[in-house]
């Protein structure tokens, strides 16, 4: 397990930060938090800009983001909360009553959604994650056949992939490139927020950057990993911005970045990669579940790739034949459209001008 160096805790007493008392929590010790705490592989999203935090100081928090819909207030909850599980669900009570508003918790696994339950909350799946145990990993096998090919793109195209900092890196054509590829994407003049991190161009705490580039050095293509914990050691990346040229990328490429990394993880003992969650892929009914939520989301998946490609994306992460975890949604009382709507808006799938809380 590779090992990064831990920003300093908060120090004094245990005061709840957040809304009740109008101060937030410095990035450098919800770093700190994350390196101890943060075992989901969608933990980093809780680092990303524009989003407000709740916590304890040098105990935990919970990342959120307040969204107006229908004349309420959701606040979305998109990641596990951050902190030793005995202290779970101290905080997610101190959050439900300090913060005001209606309460939407997505992407949270199978133990958050216990201490959710026990609250009070109805649950129902949200959809799949694929992570992939690296010191197990083979590419060997019929069903990998599509990889072994991506593998093997060098010996096709003059393509060379490399790690790097920055500042080694033509940030203009990285911006070029990122941009031409979302104008292509059903949701093209937007980043998604919060189930996913919007990329950064610049150098991170902690994430390793991939650049792939033809024979002559142009840029063909790129993807980020974001780094998960346990007690200050990385154990996981999970593959979260994933970018190519569309027109001069050969076929495979974003796989074969991936396997490059893969390969490079694996030297140096991290023990898992995430390919992150597949939203909506998968949805099941499970008991206590509201059966009107479950329906929409099938029918999302089935019918509104116009808005996401739930279906494209689904499809590119099961080829890695990776092990699948459910994640879940938690909800109170509020009414199943306006949740479904808070939902899209809070991502940013849709966008509407009134909807920022």
């Amino acid at each position: 397990m590779t090992s990064l160096p831990s920003p300093d805790l908060f120090v004094g007493s245990a005061s709840l930060l957040g809304e009740k008392s109008g101060a937030q929590p410095d990035l450098a010790a919800c770093q700190a938090l994350v390196s101890r705490f943060g075992h989901q592989s969608s933990a980093y999203f809780n680092l990303q800009s524009g989003v407000r935090r709740f916590g304890a100081r040098g105990l935990g928090f919970l990342s959120y983001r307040p969204v107006k819909c229908l004349g309420r207030v959701f606040n979305f909850v998109f990641a596990n909360p951050v902190c030793e599980p005995r202290m779970r669900r101290w905080l997610l009570r101190a959050f439900l009553n300090s913060v005001p508003g209606r309460h939407l918790f997505v992407g949270v696994d199978a133990e958050v959604a216990a201490d959710l339950a026990s609250l009070g909350f109805h649950l129902n799946e949200f959809g799949t994650e694929y992570s992939l145990p690296l010191a197990e990993f083979s590419l060997a096998g019929k069903a990998k056949k599509q990889l072994r090919h991506a593998a093997n793109l060098h010996h096709r195209a003059p393509v060379s992939v490399l790690e790097q900092p920055w500042q080694d890196v033509d940030g203009a054509a990285v911006k070029a490139l990122s941009e031409a590829w979302r104008q292509h994407k059903a949701v093209g003049s937007r980043e998604l927020r919060l189930l996913t991190r919007p990329p950064v161009y610049g150098d991170e705490w902690g994430v390793r950057k991939f650049y792939a580039y033809d024979g002559d050095g142009r840029l063909l293509g790129f993807v980020f990993f974001d780094p998960f914990f346990e007690q200050g050691q990385v154990t996981g990346y999970t593959a979260n911005i994933l970018r190519q040229d569309l027109e001069r990328a050969p076929t495979g490429l974003l796989d074969y970045i991936i396997l490059t990394a893969m390969q490079v993880f694996q030297q140096e003992g991290v023990s898992r990669l995430s390919l992150g969650i597949a939203p909506l892929h998968g949805v099941e009914a499970m008991a206590g579940e509201r059966r009107l939520v479950r329906h929409i989301a099938q029918l999302l998946y089935q019918h509104g790739n116009q808005f996401y490609a739930f279906k494209a994306l689904s499809y590119h992460k099961t080829r890695f034949r990776g092990e699948e975890t459910k994640w879940y949604l938690a909800t109170d009382r509020s009414s199943c459209f306006s949740i479904a709507v808070s939902a899209l808006l809070g991502t940013q799938v849709l966008t509407l001008p009134w909807a920022r809380a």
